[in-house]
This record gives C-alpha cells, sequence and structure tokens, in this order.
C-alpha cells in the first residue's frame, strides 16, 4: 500500500480543517502515510491553525478508506462516531476531531484526529527488553481499558448505525462464516471442524456492551512504558463482554512471544486481575476458551478476506496478498485447543508418509483422485536449479540489499524474502502433499474428482457426519492435522516449530 496510495490533497485538507475549525488560515507541513492500517490508510500531518476554537500548532492524522477493504469494516464517519463515544467515557483514544462525509472534499469519507506518541508495531513491543519489567502493569492497564470500553452499553442514539445486538450474537456470526466459507473458491475442513464445536457449545448470554473487535497488541500505542491509546475501530460493535477478552489472547496476536498467552506480552493473570478490578465481574475460563476458539475462526476468515481484495478485488500490494497465509496459523491453533489427543505421531517429523502406504500405493491413489498420471521431473533444465538461484537472491536481498534501505521500507523488503521462501518451498514441495492428502481422502470416499474429495471431506465435518463412528473420527482428525502441518510446512515452518513440530 505504502507505494500505491494516493495522497490527499493538502489544499483541500486545509480549506476543510479552516472550515470546521473556524480558523482564518491553516498551514499544512510533512504529509506522510503512517506504516500499519491493513484495510484503512493513516496519514500523519502537522497544521499550524491561525484563528478558530483549535488556534494553534497540532500534530493530527486523517484516516481514511484504502483502495480496498473488508466487508465487516465499518465507514470512517461511523468509526469517527465510535471513537468519539469511547473518548467520552475516558477510554485512551486519540481525540477525534472532525469528520467529513462528503467524498468530493478528498475523494472519499474521512476523519481527523489527534496524532498520539509512541509506538503500536507488536512484533517490537514482544521483544523490546526495555519493556520487560513494565509489561505485566501494562497488560493489567488494557484490561482496566477494556473494561471501560464495556461500560458504553445499548441503546445508544449515537450509535444507532450499529447493528443490533441480536444480529451480533454468537449464532449469526457464526453462520457468517459459513456462508463466506460456503462462497470460498477452497475448502477448509479444519475451519468446518472448528466452525461444528462452536456450534454445538454457544455460552449463555449476558447483558451486550461495546466490543472494539480488533483489540489486541499491535492496535495500542506505547510512549516508553506509558499507554497512550488504542486504535483502529473499524469492527466494533455491540456484543459479549468475553468477546475482546479473547481476541486479545489469541495465539495470533502474540507475535514473537507465543507463550505470553496474553497479547505477547504477559501472562493471563495480571490481564485478567485488571479488568476484574474495573469491571467488578469474575472472568469465567470456559467462557473464555470458547471466545478465543471464536477468535481463531474469525481470524482465519478476516484473513482469507484481505487475500480476496488481492484475488478479486483489484488490491496490488505484497502485504495483503500474503495475508491469507496466516488462515492455517489459525488452523493448527484450532486443532490444539480443540483435539485433545493430539496430532499422530508422524506429524510431529519432518517428512511422515500413511502409515502403511508405500510411495507405490500413494502415486496411485493420487492418480486415481486427479484423474492423471502424475508427471515426471524434467532433468533436461540447466544448472543451477532455479531453486538455488531463488535462495541466492533472497540472501543477496536479506543480507546486502535489505540494511541499504530506509527503515519504514525495510517490512516490505521482509514480505518479499517470505514470499520467495514460500515459493521456493513450495516448489521444491512438489505436489507429493497433495497426493498424500488426496490418498487419504480417497481411503473414506473412493475415487472421486480432487475438488469433490475435499468439498466432501468439508462438508461431512460441517455436517458432524462422523460424530457417529468414533474411529471414522479418529481418521478424519488425522487428515486434518495433516493437511494444516503440510500447508505451514511450506508457508511458515517457523510457526511450527515455535509450536512443537519439526
Amino acid at each position: 500500500m505504502a507505494a500505491t496510495a494516493s495522497p490527499p490533497s493538502e489544499a483541500a485538507l486545509a480549506r476543510f480543517l479552516a472550515e470546521a475549525s473556524g480558523a482564518d488560515r491553516v498551514e499544512m507541513a510533512g504529509l506522510e502515510l503512517l506504516a500499519g492500517g491493513a484495510i484503512q490508510e493513516n496519514w500523519g500531518f502537522g497544521a499550524e491553525l491561525v484563528g478558530g476554537r483549535l488556534a494553534g500548532t497540532h500534530r493530527l492524522v486523517l484516516r481514511t478508506d484504502a483502495a480496498t477493504g473488508v466487508p465487516s469494516s465499518l465507514g470512517r464517519v461511523e468509526e469517527f462516531a465510535i471513537l468519539r463515544a469511547a473518548h467520552a467515557a475516558g477510554v485512551a483514544v486519540p481525540e477525534p476531531l472532525f469528520a467529513c462525509a462528503n467524498p468530493d472534499v478528498i475523494g472519499k469519507p474521512f476523519f481527523v484526529m489527534r496524532r498520539l506518541p509512541g509506538n503500536a508495531l507488536g512484533r517490537a513491543i514482544t521483544i523490546d527488553p526495555a519493556l520487560e519489567p513494565a509489561l505485566p502493569r501494562i497488560a493489567a492497564r488494557l484490561g482496566a481499558e477494556l473494561a471501560r470500553i464495556q461500560t458504553i452499553r445499548p441503546p445508544r442514539a449515537d450509535l444507532g448505525f450499529l447493528p443490533s445486538s441480536e444480529e451480533s450474537e454468537p449464532e449469526t456470526q457464526i453462520a457468517g462464516f459459513r456462508a463466506y466459507l460456503g462462497r470460498h473458491p477452497r475448502s477448509r475442513p479444519v475451519l468446518e471442524w472448528a466452525i461444528r464445536w462452536l456450534e454445538t457449545h454457544i455460552p449463555a448470554r449476558l447483558p451486550p456492551v461495546l466490543c472494539h473487535r480488533d483489540f489486541r497488541t499491535g492496535n495500542y500505542m506505547l510512549d516508553g512504558v506509558e499507554l497512550t491509546g488504542i486504535l483502529d475501530w473499524e469492527f466494533a460493535g455491540w456484543g459479549d463482554p468475553d468477546e475482546d477478552i479473547g481476541w486479545f489472547c489469541c495465539k495470533g496476536w502474540r507475535f514473537a512471544r507465543l507463550d505470553r498467552e496474553a497479547g505477547g506480552i504477559a501472562d493471563r493473570a495480571p490481564f485478567y486481575q485488571g479488568y476484574e478490578s474495573a469491571s467488578g465481574r469474575r472472568l469465567d475460563p470456559e467462557r473464555v476458551r470458547f471466545w478465543e476458539i471464536f477468535a481463531n475462526v474469525r481470524w482465519a476468515v478476516i484473513a482469507l478476506q484481505q487475500s480476496d481484495r488481492y484475488l478479486t478485488g483489484g488490491a496490488r500490494d505484497l502485504s495483503t496478498a500474503i495475508i491469507g497465509r496466516r488462515a492455517a496459523e489459525c488452523e493448527l491453533e484450532l486443532l490444539m485447543l480443540l483435539d485433545h489427543a493430539g496430532p499422530p505421531a508422524s506429524c510431529r517429523q519432518a517428512g511422515s508418509r500413511r502409515s502403511g502406504a508405500s510411495p507405490d500405493a500413494d502415486s496411485a491413489s493420487a492418480a486415481c483422485a486427479r484423474g492423471e498420471t502424475p508427471a515426471v521431473r524434467d532433468l533436461m533444465r540447466d544448472l543451477p536449479s532455479g531453486f538455488d538461484l531463488v535462495e541466492l537472491g533472497r540472501d543477496l536481498l536479506l543480507d546486502e540489499l535489505l540494511p541499504l534501505v530506509p527503515e519504514p521500507r525495510r517490512r516490505e523488503l521482509h514480505l518479499v524474502a517470505t514470499a520467495i521462501a514460500i515459493a521456493r518451498r513450495e516448489a521444491l514441495a512438489g505436489d507429493e502433499p497433495i497426493r498424500e492428502i488426496l490418498g487419504w481422502l480417497t481411503e473414506f470416499y473412493g475415487c472421486l474428482p480432487e475438488d469433490a474429495l475435499l468439498c466432501r471431506f468439508a462438508a461431512d465435518l460441517r455436517n458432524g457426519a462422523f460424530a457417529t463412528s468414533q474411529p471414522r473420527e479418529q481418521a478424519a482428525r488425522a487428515i486434518l492435522w495433516r493437511m494444516t502441518i503440510a500447508r505451514l510446512r511450506e508457508g511458515n515452518p517457523q510457526f511450527l516449530a515455535a509450536n512443537g513440530f519439526a
């Protein structure tokens, strides 16, 4: 996005600020696209207002839509209303100043807020040694801030645009996940299985509150060891008080510290204590567990929706395209949370094959399922191989070119290196992992077309078809484990290793 986003007109923005604030004149300075904001664009700038109710020099942020978005995001004027309600409730947020619904001003709706000092980079927060002594206190403060957010409750005339609390019940959200997966071009059996569990374990309802719905490390600012504000309110809505608890503790938001279950910064205890002290409500571990499982399904769906922006929405940035790969991380975590028997022993090893199955049997199953004969590797290509050249290019990028690039652009080079590594691992693996999975599914269903095998498996998991047969249910879970681990061996082997897999 950083390379393609078009800056808003400074002259148009200055005219808007002058009219909105009553200033005689507005001088703009230093308009720059800020890092972060996968779905929205955030433009930082300085402004000197002469006259009017905000006379003086200010550091501000303009927040507007990116070129493509996801369906569940609020509009900018609606997000501004949420931010204003949170600010009035005493939540640590950027002060909201002005909103503009007229797309003629800069080309699309936007709002302006004060710019907070500090850093919101999730990975940096979880690995900064200078923060270590303060992290439990920060976690407790975040728990207290979440309790303060939850003092905002329906009905609220100023938030009347939000869907009713009934529309935000877990049953409704789960139905939305199902509908999305039903339209998706690739079946996701693990998500179907996890959604089935959610449907059968919905907890008793609690009175609805305002949920941030993206309350996590990476969406709050720290200036040194001090929390300065909570950001990115585009998913907010009425919901269950424990929904944000589960989201904050979801493994996908722990960054470099998967062992620290509260946002990658602390154990759960200080976060829970901060919340309970401020809210006066004791947390039920089983309710939180439901919402943590829910969070993993939701995050997987959001990751897929993000990659849809590249696949079908016209977005051309690498960060958006690659994020769909993170759905497999959620699937591994769902298996770890839900399957207490754990993975087959072979899944902990670096190169598993179905027990008792020979290479010839695998090839026969794959040929039957795919309706074709596996291709023989072409031995006529020149050397060095394409695999070797890709690896050499990646080493050059990381070791020699990266240090020459300004800091704000280094993350983009890391993404390029990640994409190269994924492509290399996929090419080296060939179609053997797919053959193995098709072989296992063929044992379940007989010789069916490849796409029909996976769709049939996903549908059976969706409908709970294996619940009446323990051997078939165990075999189905083994396939889910192997399928997920095979994906991550190509897409993110570091995540596998961090979770105890070779």
